[in-house]
């Protein structure tokens, strides 16, 4: 069966099932518009007031099974359309196999979720807002760890960490130029943690998005903020050093932010980093790392010829 059938399939079996579901069109089609038209360009995760408070007016007007009724159809008229923008734009042709791949690997999987799993799969969280964004490919999946979405760099952030930071920071995005405008963001997918999140997770990872933005001269690269490329975790966890030396060592640079990290932020799960916390010797910081396009692609080729 292909995506479109499958894709097909299920919508006919919702629309089977629940007696609700025919009702509830004119406000998928609302979702639908949101996500593809509001939220385009946009970070996922940021709604605009208009969007927050239709989905506010939405969320009291069903009870909880309808709502999860609700997003699981927006979920596949999301990605029949995307299916459908793919094939009529001929991307497929234009873009790497593996970024295709990924698109369809992805839509698989979350067309089994939302036939297998329980309504716990579409509660409305930051995972079912990643899903909402790939379906309708504002954000795009990977193969290993990350996702990735176009965004701008964000220069506040930037300048933001400190005197010391300000004449690296320039030095980038003078070489960026007009690049920095069209980078990809990665965010990385908690679903898929293990074994993607070991080295050779993120190592592929960095080869397959290499890929997608040799294709596309216009992107000047890729950024992300995390908690584990501050550069204390090669002292306090130095097993989890690999997450900053791998791009460090190709080239890519990083900013501390200024941003207070709170007590129960995820990486004081680690019972080690808890105890350097509550003695004051370790405080999760949130570091954007940025890798120019010219040195990512440089360091690919490098991996590829190594490994040839």
């Amino acid at each position: 069966m292909t995506l479109v059938e499958l894709l097909e399939s299920i919508k006919t079996d919702l629309y089977g099932q629940y007696a609700q579901a025919a009702d509830l069109d004119p406000v998928v089609q609302d979702y639908v518009g949101f996500v593809r038209q509001v939220m385009k360009g946009r970070s996922y995760n940021v709604y605009s007031a208009d969007m927050t408070l239709w989905l506010e007016e939405v969320e009291t007007r069903y009870d909880i099974p309808t709502l999860k009724l609700l997003r699981k159809l927006t979920l596949i008229e999301l990605m029949t359309i995307s299916v459908e923008v793919v094939l009529q734009h001929d991307m497929d042709k234009h873009l790497p196999k593996s970024a295709i791949e990924a698109v369809n690997n992805w839509f698989q999987g979350l067309c089994r979720r939302i036939q297998e799993t329980g309504d716990h799969e579409f509660d409305n969280n930051d995972l079912f807002h990643k899903d909402l964004a790939i379906a309708a490919l504002n954000m795009w999946p990977s193969n290993f760890i990350c996702h990735y979405e176009p965004r701008p760099l964000p220069r506040r952030s930037i300048f933001s960490c400190g005197i010391r930071q300000i004449v690296s920071a320039a030095q980038v995005l003078i070489s960026l130029g007009n690049r920095s405008q069209s980078m990809y963001e990665v965010h990385v997918e908690d679903r898929r943690l293990t074994p993607h999140f070991l080295q050779d997770g993120w190592r592929d990872f960095y080869l397959e998005l290499s890929e997608r933005i040799e294709s596309e001269p216009g992107i000047g690269g890729i950024f992300g903020k995390a908690w584990f490329w501050d550069a204390s975790m090669k002292e306090h966890s130095p097993r989890m050093s690999y997450l900053r030396d791998l791009p460090e060592a190709g080239g890519a640079v990083f900013f501390p932010t200024r941003g207070v990290l709170g007590s129960d932020h995820i990486a004081l799960d680690n019972p080690r980093r808890r105890r350097l916390f509550e003695a004051g010797q370790y405080t999760p910081t949130e570091t954007i790392m940025i890798w120019p396009r010219a040195k990512l692609l440089d360091w690919a080729y490098g991996e590829r010829v190594k490994n040839q």
